[in-house]
């Protein structure tokens, strides 16, 4: 008996990879995001009287006139992938991570007592010595609120905010206090800082052999940050703890249901969350300054959710987000130097684009849901349709 024709379209709808559609609804939700972003910020910069070419074009060629502006964009860059993959890991289980700030701040404290206090390290070691101790740090203050949101309910935000606070006196005691300048004789030191590191414990520069001056600080820890960020989308896609992370994140009571200790599932992921935390003032502690100084630059930790936000919590979104908003940022001395606009203009854009990302998702998000469920109906009806034209056929044969 020949097959029915309604079968060949619901055979083609199957053949269709399951990845490609939602792939190609994020791709045209960001160009579309960023096209309307740009638009807006377009209207502001006439407002001040520029041409928004002008000031588009200043901004992208300060970023990529040469190898070393480049590579300063992916310096910048560096602690911004860390820190966003640190809020959209708990993010991927329900919890909201505001106290990234302050366990970046605690692992910057305990890698430079490590760096000062591991000098017996032969070599390499040393530096691992000191990452390893960045992310115990970041680790250590993650666990507070981790066992306060398992063990009394406390709600992660609440504690977070607090213990960012603590954090900051935290480093100011240990700058004043075990982690002073040490005075030698002839040695004066102007600023608050800790006692030089050394070379053993700084992350090597790579940046020459890609052809960029010692001035990009262009380290080994991109790399890193790129494999942080696979690391993190395997685990969410390829580990239990990740499929039982994203089930307590999207229904608690159903992941309970199903036998998933969501306390444990938490706390993991609080651990993983900090240890990514603790990562985030490497840069600038083992790259830029090699001692741990009283002007760090802080907020690092904040500025990595709106860079989780655009890349959507995902891994490798949240690389190229954390590039484009190393591109602004980097910009502001563009506007500075060749454009009337003030430097203000890359935050306003930086907000425009976070919450036009969020808007354009969602409504991308509900508009794929909605395809979805029209050509499951498809599907049905075409089988539905098959079946009983085979039926049909049946009954004539046995007639």
């Amino acid at each position: 008996m020949a097959a029915s024709p309604a079968t060949v379209p619901a055979a083609a709808i199957r053949e269709r990879p399951s990845w490609l559609e939602p792939l190609l609804v994020q791709v045209a939700a960001l160009l579309l995001a960023l096209l309307i972003s740009l638009a807006i910020g377009a209207v502001i910069i006439i407002l001040y009287g520029e041409n928004p070419i002008d000031v588009y074009s200043a901004i992208l060629e300060f970023a990529f006139r040469d190898a070393t502006s480049f590579g300063t964009v992916l310096s910048i860059a560096t602690p911004l992938i860390f820190s966003a993959l640190a809020v959209a890991v708990c993010f991927k289980a329900g919890l909201f991570n505001i106290g990234v700030e302050g366990q970046f701040l605690v692992g910057m404290v305990t890698a430079t007592w490590a760096a000062l206090h591991l000098g017996f390290l032969p070599g390499a070691l040393l530096a691992v010595g000191v990452l390893v101790f960045a992310m115990l740090g970041g680790m250590a203050f993650a666990a507070i609120p981790a066992v306060l949101k398992v063990k009394t309910g406390a709600h992660e935000v609440v504690t977070t905010i607090m213990l960012n606070g603590i954090a900051v006196s935290f480093l100011a005691w240990a700058l004043n206090g075990p982690l002073k300048f040490t005075a030698t004789e002839g040695a004066f030191n102007v600023d608050l800082r800790s006692d030089k590191f050394s070379t053993d414990a700084l992350m090597p520069n790579i940046g020459e052999a890609f052809g960029m001056k010692p001035s990009a600080d262009f380290s080994l820890l991109f790399p890193l940050a790129l494999v942080a960020a696979a690391l993190v989308w395997f685990l969410f896609k390829r580990m239990r703890l990740g499929y039982e992370a994203r089930a307590v994140g999207s229904s608690p009571g159903s992941a309970q249901a199903g036998g998933i200790s969501i306390g444990a599932v938490q706390i993991k992921v609080f651990l993983i969350s900090g240890a990514l935390a603790g990562l985030i003032g490497m840069q600038q502690l083992l790259v830029d300054k090699g001692a741990l100084v009283q002007n760090y630059e802080a907020q690092l930790g904040f500025v990595g959710i709106g860079v989780a936000f655009l890349g959507q919590n995902n891994p490798i979104g949240i690389v190229f987000a954390a590039i484009f908003w190393s591109v602004l940022s980097r910009g502001e001395s563009a506007l500075q130097i060749n454009t009337e606009v003030p430097r203000e203009f890359v935050i306003i854009l930086q907000g425009i684009f976070i919450m036009t990302v969020v808007i354009v998702y969602q409504v991308a998000r509900r508009w794929a849901a909605r395809r979805q469920l029209a050509r499951e109906g498809a599907i049905d009806n075409m089988e539905d349709s098959s079946a009983t034209d085979d039926i049909e056929g049946l009954a004539r044969e046995d007639a």
